[in-house]
């Protein structure tokens, strides 16, 4: 069972350092998603590793006992569920954008994650596909930064 630390509202852009945010770009066959809320939590340990959930999503998924499923199935608008180790290592993404026929697919290997850290409490990182890909007929697009505290 997933634990969730805290659904957050976002608002604009990058703010201070304490401040959880998530800005920048989610497209799904060209048509953009504001993500605005983050939450992140525990996930089931991968290959003996320990695992964090982050949940990306435009509509407040705060209240739900698991949003990575409420999430990847649509339930709060678009919505990225993404898998990272303590590293920030993707080993799992779910793209749910409301612009697909065939929304709710894993597209690993796609996204890519850059200047990540997990520090004091704290979790922050860049996700990108470094342009428009292309997951089972459906185009997507992601280039995002974020911050939220660590489970």
């Amino acid at each position: 069972m997933l634990a969730v630390t805290g659904v957050f509202a976002i608002t604009g852009s990058l703010g201070a350092a304490d401040d959880p945010s998530v800005s920048g770009v989610f497209k799904g066959n060209g048509q953009g998603a504001k993500l605005a809320y983050v939450s992140t939590s525990k996930g089931k340990p991968f290959a003996d590793k320990p695992t964090t959930v982050v949940v990306f999503s435009e509509q407040d998924h705060s209240k739900d006992k698991i949003p990575p499923v409420g999430a990847a199935f649509g339930k709060y608008g678009s919505a990225l569920v993404i898998t990272v180790f303590e590293d920030g290592k993707i080993v799992g993404c779910e793209v749910a954008h409301s612009a697909h026929k065939k929304s709710g697919f894993s597209a690993i290997g796609d996204l890519k994650m850059s200047d990540f850290k997990l520090d004091c409490g704290k979790m922050r990182g860049k996700l990108s596909t470094g342009g428009e890909v292309e997951t089972f007929g459906e185009k997507w697009e992601v280039d995002i930064k974020f911050q939220a505290p660590a489970p």
